[in-house]
């Protein structure tokens, strides 16, 4: 696993997708600075936590033709005839395409943080809300990365992985767009005000006519947190309801998607492609 890795992380030197991902990442940051500065009112947090719209998508594309060169270079092929075991294949591109994602991650925190503090001040969450939601903002890179890696790792076509890649996190784009709304309606609706202190006060409540039932909201929820783009935009959104559930959902479906691109690749030791897609 430690020579695979080695090896991964040294074809990141002179891979150009991933030098694109890293300026790609310090454009989006210093743009989203740009974007917000001549609104009044704007906090930190928003800008802080606006990169987990994007991350999805950009994941998509690194990881499907990381790995897809791998399949078309012959790289994965000369792995198992040297004889590294398909399930560290697996997992070392697995761990390098997290790392990758996580340090684009990271360098767009600390170029909001460095230019945002003086231009909008600090951040409104406390030390423990932003480490609950940077726990969280993790974990949803790490099943992005688990679902493109999944795919990328049993499809040998890289045309086709990448396109794949593509198209799923559009699917999950529009699915939690059409669970969004039933999962964040409530009972009752609420006439409000917040006073100086930015304290909220409930003046009246009234049954919502359009409240579904207790049941489908609950389902529409599940589904909802469930997809790893509907809980980044829970964050993008700053809704700090559903941090302490959002992990349970991450890591069963880091679970559950590895489990399973494991046990595929390693049904095809026989032949030195993956499924031909």
């Amino acid at each position: 696993m430690v020579k695979l890795l080695k090896a991964g992380f040294f074809r990141l030197k002179k891979d150009v997708i991933f030098w694109l991902f890293i300026f790609l990442t310090i454009g989006i940051a210093g743009f989203t600075l740009f974007r917000y500065t001549s609104n009044e009112g704007v906090s930190l947090d928003k800008i802080i936590n606006e990169f987990i719209t994007y991350i999805g998508f950009f994941i998509a594309i690194f990881v499907s033709i990381f790995v897809g060169k791998e399949h078309s270079e012959g790289i994965i092929r000369n792995k198992i005839i040297v004889g590294h075991n398909r399930i560290s294949i697996f997992l070392s591109n697995l761990i390098i395409s997290v790392a990758v994602s996580l340090l684009c991650e990271i360098i767009y925190l600390l170029v909001v943080f460095v230019i945002g503090i003086p231009l909008f001040g600090k951040m409104q969450m406390n030390s423990t809300e932003f480490m609950i939601v940077l726990l969280n903002t993790i974990l949803i890179i790490i099943s992005f990365c688990s679902i493109y890696n999944f795919i990328s790792m049993i499809c040998s076509e890289i045309t086709i992985s990448t396109t794949i890649c593509i198209i799923v996190f559009i699917a999950m784009f529009i699915a939690q767009g059409a669970f969004s709304l039933t999962a964040h309606t409530n009972e009752y609706i609420e006439n409000t005000f917040y006073d100086e202190n930015g304290n909220k006060h409930i003046i009246s409540q009234e049954l919502n006519p359009n409240y579904p039932g207790d049941e489908k909201v609950k389902q529409a929820r599940l589904i909802y947190l469930s997809i790893p783009q509907g809980q980044a935009m829970e964050i993008s959104n700053n809704n700090l309801d559903y941090l302490k559930q959002m992990p349970i959902y991450s890591i069963a479906l880091i679970g559950i998607v590895n489990i399973l691109g494991i046990y595929i690749f390693s049904r095809n030791g026989v032949r030195f492609s993956s499924l031909d897609c």
